[in-house]
């Protein structure tokens, strides 16, 4: 079986496909418009966010049975036509759950805390403390719109602050 990886996965995903004796063809920094010969041999194609999976490219490849969405989103492949080949399209909805809950919480600390702001003025050779006071987050009100996976563990985390959260 020969499986495309267009996009970057981890070493360890890599290691996984090739203990289990599947030919990987690592095309990740390639120009995908140059990789005709290996679409058309490929049986699965595994992506990211940063290819985009055509119907020409899915009329390219006969033998391709299988797109894994290393993500959430299918919305870089062209499902239809996938259906109408009867190719499989799968992703991982709960692949960056966790990594984007706390990536709102440190968006949500750094706008709190001016963490920008002390970060330009310290590379500038300034020292503007005063600057750097900000608030404290405990106790505050949070809006979350949209309680999903996402949503629920910003939640979560918004708690242990002691944040008074609401949602819709």
């Amino acid at each position: 079986m020969k499986v495309i990886v267009s996009d970057p996965i981890s070493n360890d995903g890599i290691k996984i496909l090739i203990e289990n004796e599947i030919d990987v063809i690592n095309i990740s920094n390639k120009d995908i418009n140059n990789c005709s010969e290996d679409i058309r041999n490929a049986n699965g194609w595994i992506i990211r966010s940063g290819t985009s999976i055509t119907g020409k490219m899915i009329n390219q490849a006969p033998n391709l049975s299988v797109i894994g969405r290393a993500g959430v989103g299918i919305d870089n492949i062209d499902i239809t036509q996938a259906t109408r080949k009867g190719i499989v399209v799968m992703n991982t909805p709960d692949s960056n759950t966790i990594s984007a809950a706390e990536h709102t919480m440190a968006l949500i600390l750094n706008l709190s805390r001016n963490i920008n702001s002390g970060h330009y003025d310290i590379m500038s050779g300034k020292w503007n403390r005063n600057k750097l006071i900000g608030s404290e987050i405990f106790n505050k009100s949070l809006g979350i719109i949209g309680l999903g996976k996402i949503g629920r563990e910003v939640m979560y985390r918004s708690l242990a602050f002691n944040m008074k959260v609401y949602g819709y």
